[in-house]
């Protein structure tokens, strides 16, 4: 499987672009690891999530922020500050979901750990109402200290499967914080932190979005042996 990766790293578009690139990247079923950033400070939220009520997209489009529907569950997830990464396995490689689930959280995981920083996977699986991926218990984390720096989400494709998940290297952008109600900032803070925070310097998303995909095979590698 590891000499047959297609690694993509792709620069900041639009928000729909990136989901429809994904999109298309699940359709096509190629083993793909693809990282990016986003254009705009945006939102983006679970496949088939409603709108927050409070939400006026006429205002949140004048401030100049994004809004877009992810391919994938889960809930609200907030990008700019972020470095976000897709994976694409085709289903007939025949590998057990919840060993690809560890394998896609282990890779944020040893992200953090070339930072100095100690992270670890969390799966909290159950019956989770998840408003927000950084501040609610979801499945597929990934934490420091208890408090969120990473989550993923998964859908299944007819040929493959797809997994999207953000890590947070800073904190939110101002204006996007502005925009949310001040209750879910104050979650937000205390239950989600900032690789940037943990590692005790400044982190730019392009060197993370550039360290993760070059890890990205020898860590998968490494990971195989482990759970073979």
């Amino acid at each position: 499987m590891n000499d047959m990766w297609w690694l993509l790293r792709d620069g900041a578009t639009s928000a729909h672009a990136q989901m429809a690139l994904d999109e298309r990247l699940a359709q096509d079923a190629v083993l793909t690891a693809r990282v990016f950033q986003w254009r705009a400070p945006a939102i983006s939220l679970g496949w088939k999530q409603p709108m927050p009520d409070w939400l006026d997209l006429s205002a949140w489009r004048a401030r100049g922020l994004e809004l877009v529907e992810r391919p994938t569950g889960g809930g609200i997830a907030l990008h700019g500050s972020d470095v976000s990464v897709s994976i694409v396995v085709p289903r007939d490689a025949a590998l057990p979901l919840d060993t690809l689930m560890r394998m896609v959280c282990q890779s944020a995981v040893r992200l953090c750990a070339s930072y100095g920083v100690d992270a670890a996977a969390l799966d909290a699986r159950g019956r989770h109402r998840i408003r927000y991926c950084l501040a609610d218990p979801s499945p597929y984390a990934v934490c420091i200290e208890g408090r969120k720096v990473a989550g993923f989400a998964l859908r299944r494709y007819p040929k493959s499967w797809l997994v999207q998940g953000s890590l947070l290297v800073r904190p939110l952008d101002a204006v996007l914080a502005q925009a949310i109600p001040q209750p879910d900032t104050e979650a937000l803070a205390a239950r989600a932190t900032t690789l940037s925070e943990e590692a005790g310097m400044p982190v730019e998303e392009s060197e993370v979005a550039a360290r993760w995909l070059e890890g990205w095979v020898a860590w998968w590698d490494a990971q195989l042996i482990e759970v073979g």
